[in-house]
C-alpha cells in the first residue's frame, strides 16, 4: 500500500512539472509567433485546456509509468506520440474556432516543437546527470568488473548498472565483433576483444569477469576462464538464452560458473505455439515422473496449463517429492496434479489408471536407462523398456488418448547394449500401435547433464570426497544437453512429429569426456583429485551415433529437430505372444529374442556378475 501511494505521488509530481513546462512552452510559442504574450491574457482558459488535454493524452500513452531514471527510447516514442497526437487535436479544434489556418498552424507547430523539446529534454537531462553520478561516485565497495559480450545482454547489464541495480562496478566491455571495437555501448566503452582480455584486466584493475554471451563456445569459455583464473578473478555468467526465454531468470540474475557451463552454450530457441496447442486444457499423463527427465517434463508442462497433470512412477518417494514441488510445498494431491504410484509392468494397474483418468496426452519416460547395469540384468531392461512400453501404449490406444510421446535414446541407433536395443524395440512398439486416433511419436536424444546415473554427478561426488575422477577411455566422446533444454525440444519434436515417426534432436557439438573431466578438476577441484582411466564398461561405446546425421535423417522446420529414417517392423500376433511370455522367460531367451527383433544389435555377450556363486 505504501509503495502504491509513493508511486502515485511521484507521478503526480511529474504531472505538475509537465504542467509548468507546458505553460512555459505556451509563453515561448506566443512570443515567437506574435512578439508578445497577449495570447495568454486573451485566452487563459484555452491555454489551460490545451495543457490539460496534453497531460491527459500523455497519461493515456503511459508516459507517467516510466520512471525518470528509466528514460529511454521507449519514453521518447511514447512522449512524442502523445504530444504530437494531442497537438493535432488542438490544431483541429483551433481551426474550427479561429478560422485562421496560418496563424493556428504557426502557433501550434512552434508550441509542439517546444513542448516536445521541453518535456522530453528535462527527462533525458535527468537520466544523463544520474548516469554521470553513477560513474563519478565511489564504487560503494562493488568490485571492478569487465563484461565479456557487448550485445543485447551486455547492453541490459550496463542499463542495470547505471540504475544502481547491479552489485558490480562496470569498467567496460570485451567483445570479439570487430565492428564494436572501441565503440560505446550503453555508456560503456568496448575496450578490445578476447585477445586483449589479459591486458584490459591488468590496466583496469579488474576483480570480476562477467560472461554475457548466451552462445559462448566451449573454446572461448575455456580461454576466458584460464585468463580469469590466472589473475585470480571471480568469474560470473548470465543465465542461458533458454532460461531467459522461459522466464525463469532475468539478465540481472548473474551467478557463478556452473559445471555444465564448461561445455559451452548453444542457443535453443523455438516457437512454443505447437506445444501450447498440444498441451493446453488437456489431461496429461507422465510416466517415470520421478526421474530426471520425467520430473522436468512435469515441471514444464505446468507452464502450458494442462487441464490435469497425472504424474506416475513406481518410486513413491521420488513421486511424493515431485508432487510437493509442483504444489509449491503446500499440498501433496490436488484435482489438477495427481501423483499415481504404479509399475508400468503391471498391465491391469495401467489399464485402471487409463480407465479412471482418461489421459488425452501421454509422455512415456518410464524406463531403465543405465547401460552397464542393464548388461548385468538384461531381463529387467527388456521387461520394463519393452513390456512396460507395450502396456502403456496399448492402454493409450484402447482408451483413445489423442497423442503419445515415447522418450527414446541415441543408444537405440545401431545398438551395442541391452538398454539401447530394448529402446529400439520400444520404438517399434510405438510404430505398431500408432493410428489415426492415437498418434504415437518417438523422440530420441543423447546424454543430459545432471541426470541420475550420468557422469557429472559421479564426477562431483568423486571430487567432493577427494577421490580420483574416473573416465573409462581418453577417446570417449558424447553429445550433451541440459535437462530443461532437452525436455523443451522433446515437447517441440513431439508436437511436430506425425504418428509412427521417430524424431531426433540435434544435441550440439561432441564433447571429449576425458578433456571435460580435466577441466572440471582444474576449475572446481581442491587439488586432491586427478583424472584416471579405468577402461570401457560393459555395453559402452567409444562414440555415440550423431543423431542428426543428414544421411540418416530428414530436416524439419526447426534446425534442432529431425525425422529419423528407420527400418524394422513387428508382427502383431507374434509380438503379443512374446509379451505374454516376457515375465516368465529366462534371461538368455529374452536376450535371444531381443537380437531377433533388432538385427542391427551387436550383442557383446553375457556379463558375469562379480561374486556370483555358480
Amino acid at each position: 500500500m505504501k509503495n502504491k501511494i509513493k508511486r502515485a505521488l511521484k507521478r503526480s509530481l511529474m504531472m505538475v512539472f509537465d504542467v509548468v513546462m507546458l505553460y512555459v512552452c505556451v509563453m515561448v510559442a506566443s512570443y515567437a509567433v506574435t512578439g508578445n504574450l497577449q495570447l495568454l491574457h486573451t485566452y487563459p482558459a484555452a491555454v489551460f485546456a490545451i495543457i490539460f488535454v496534453q497531460v491527459f493524452v500523455l497519461g493515456l500513452f503511459r508516459v507517467y509509468h516510466i520512471r525518470l531514471i528509466d528514460s529511454s527510447l521507449d519514453l521518447v516514442m511514447r512522449g512524442a506520440g502523445g504530444l504530437l497526437f494531442s497537438s493535432l487535436l488542438i490544431l483541429i479544434f483551433m481551426l474550427t474556432q479561429l478560422k485562421e489556418f496560418e496563424f493556428a498552424f504557426r502557433v501550434i507547430s512552434v508550441y509542439a516543437a517546444f513542448s516536445l523539446l521541453g518535456l522530453m529534454g528535462y527527462r533525458v537531462i535527468y537520466r544523463i546527470i544520474m548516469s554521470y553520478q553513477v560513474r563519478s561516485v565511489a564504487r560503494n565497495g562493488y568490485p571492478r568488473t569487465i563484461v565479456y559480450g557487448a550485445g543485447e545482454i551486455g547492453l541490459q547489464l550496463s542499463r542495470q548498472f547505471f540504475k544502481k541495480k547491479l552489485p558490480y562496478h562496470l569498467v567496460g566491455f570485451i567483445d570479439d565483433d570487430p565492428s564494436k571495437q572501441f565503440s560505446i555501448v550503453g555508456g560503456l566503452t568496448v575496450l578490445g576483444d578476447s585477445d586483449n582480455l589479459a591486458d584490459m584486466i591488468r590496466a583496469n584493475q579488474v576483480e570480476v569477469l562477467i560472461l554475457a554471451i548466451t552462445n559462448l563456445s566451449s573454446e572461448k569459455m575455456r580461454i576466458a576462464l584460464d585468463i580469469a583464473r590466472k589473475f585470480g578473478l571471480d568469474t560470473k555468467i548470465v543465465p542461458s538464452l533458454f532460461e531467459l526465454e522461459q522466464g525463469r531468470k532475468s539478465v540481472a540474475d548473474i551467478r557463478s560458473i556452473n559445471f555444465d557451463d564448461l561445455l559451452g552454450r548453444s542457443p535453443v530457441t523455438f516457437d512454443k505455439t505447437p506445444i501450447r496447442e498440444m498441451v493446453t486444457d488437456k489431461r496429461v499423463l507422465v510416466t517415470g515422473a520421478g526421474g530426471s527427465i520425467g520430473s522436468e517434463i512435469a515441471r514444464q508442462l505446468l507452464s502450458y496449463q494442462p487441464a490435469q497433470l497425472l504424474i506416475l512412477d513406481v518410486d513413491e518417494t521420488d513421486l511424493h517429492d515431485l508432487s510437493l514441488q509442483l504444489h509449491n510445498y503446500q499440498s501433496e494431491f490436488s484435482a489438477q496434479i495427481m501423483p499415481i504410484v504404479c509399475d508400468v509392468r503391471n498391465a491391469s494397474k495401467v489399464d485402471q489408471v487409463f480407465s479412471q483418468y482418461r489421459p488425452q496426452l501421454v509422455f512415456h519416460a518410464a524406463a531403465y536407462k543405465h547401460v552397464p547395469m542393464m548388461e548385468y540384468y538384461p531381463e529387467e531392461a527388456i521387461r520394463t523398456n519393452v513390456g512396460g512400453t507395450y502396456h502403456i501404449l496399448s492402454a493409450a490406444v484402447r482408451f483413445e488418448a489423442s497423442r503419445c510421446i515415447l522418450i527414446s535414446t541415441d543408444k537405440a541407433v545401431n545398438p551395442t547394449n541391452i538398454m539401447g536395443a530394448s529402446k529400439r524395440v520400444a520404438e517399434m512398439v510405438a510404430s505398431l500401435f500408432s493410428n489415426e486416433k492415437t498418434e504415437i511419436v518417438c523422440v530420441r536424444f543423447g546424454n543430459v547433464l545432471g541426470s541420475r546415473g550420468s557422469m557429472l554427478p559421479l564426477f562431483l561426488e568423486q571430487m567432493r570426497a577427494g577421490l580420483p575422477v574416473t573416465v573409462t577411455d581418453k577417446r570417449i566422446i558424447r553429445y550433451f544437453m541440459t535437462i530443461p533444454e532437452a525436455v523443451s525440444l522433446v515437447f517441440l519434436a513431439g508436437a511436430l512429429g506425425s504418428g509412427g515417426e521417430v524424431m531426433v534432436l540435434d544435441m550440439g557439438e561432441q564433447v571429449n569426456i576425458y578433456e571435460f573431466a580435466k577441466r572440471l578438476v582444474k576449475y572446481f577441484g581442491d587439488g586432491r583429485s586427478e583424472v584416471v582411466v579405468t577402461g570401457l564398461r560393459p555395453g559402452e561405446k567409444l562414440y555415440e551415433e550423431k543423431l542428426s546425421d543428414k544421411d540418416k535423417t530428414i530436416p524439419t522446420d526447426n534446425p534442432k529437430v529431425f525425422k529419423a529414417l528407420v527400418n524394422g517392423t513387428l508382427s502383431h500376433d507374434a509380438f503379443e505372444q512374446f509379451i505374454q511370455d516376457i515375465y516368465t522367460m529366462e534371461s538368455d531367451r529374452l536376450v535371444a529374442k531381443l537380437c531377433e527383433l533388432v538385427p542391427e544389435f551387436t550383442y557383446q555377450g553375457p556379463v558375469n556378475l562379480p561374486g556370483k556363486q555358480t
